[in-house]
């Protein structure tokens, strides 16, 4: 069911690749795709036999204190695909040719698929976390240290910092990698204003965040 309910936007993620691309025979963007069904596909799945209830909050969160990210991160992540399509098609005019093409697009490929392995290890851990920015008080929202959380406050958005770095890459297309790199403040902006919502309302939030101090990544922020 859940392989099925996200194959229309793989099939949107293929239209942005292949029509400004002009052809199919492209193994990089098969492979991207591939990653991001089967992953997203999978982790649903998984979520949906073990916490139905989370499932559903994430699919249609009753209230979302931050709708404007959404807003903010669909250009750029569309322009991304359109744009490693279009290097795709005419390889002459690539304005930044991929340094090192043989180390870089694996190391992309590698922060995609650790981003939906994070992304499934938090939501496997974590029964409150929602898409939207809120207190879940009506399904006891409490604190969860375990898991990712025992290194990062907010995994999920970390896990939107690896398809940030890795996704261009995995394409093949550094200028594609610039413009997914524009979300990366996207998601900061919005941890900060999540963070502060938990601080000031989540009990024992406070004396968590003193014990784990990374929000997105160890040592960084």
């Amino acid at each position: 069911m859940q392989f099925l309910r996200t194959l229309p936007i793989a099939a949107i993620f293929a239209l942005l690749l292949f029509v400004p691309a002009g052809r199919i025979d492209v193994p990089a963007f098969w492979a991207y795709l591939a990653i991001m069904w089967l992953g997203t596909s999978a982790t649903l799945t998984a979520l949906a036999r073990k916490d139905p209830a989370l499932l559903t909050e994430r699919m249609r969160p009753p209230s979302d204190r931050d709708r404007t990210t959404r807003r903010l991160v669909v250009v750029p992540f569309a322009a991304h695909l359109v744009i490693a399509g279009l290097e795709v098609r005419d390889p002459s005019r690539v304005l930044l040719p991929l340094p090192w093409p043989m180390v870089l697009q694996p190391l992309g490929f590698v922060l995609f698929t650790a981003a939906f392995a994070l992304v499934a290890w938090t939501l496997l851990t974590n029964p409150f976390a929602s898409s939207a920015v809120r207190i879940q008080s009506e399904r006891g929202h409490r604190v969860i240290t375990t898991g990712p959380y025992a290194f990062v406050r907010h995994p999920m958005y970390s896990a939107v910092v690896l398809v940030c770095c890795g996704g261009g890459l995995a394409l093949g297309s550094v200028a594609s990698a610039l413009v997914l790199a524009l979300v990366i403040p996207v998601f900061v902006r919005r941890t900060r204003l999540e963070d502060r919502m938990l601080h000031e309302q989540l009990p024992g939030y406070r004396e968590y965040a003193t014990r784990v101090r990374a929000r997105l990544i160890p040592g960084v922020y």
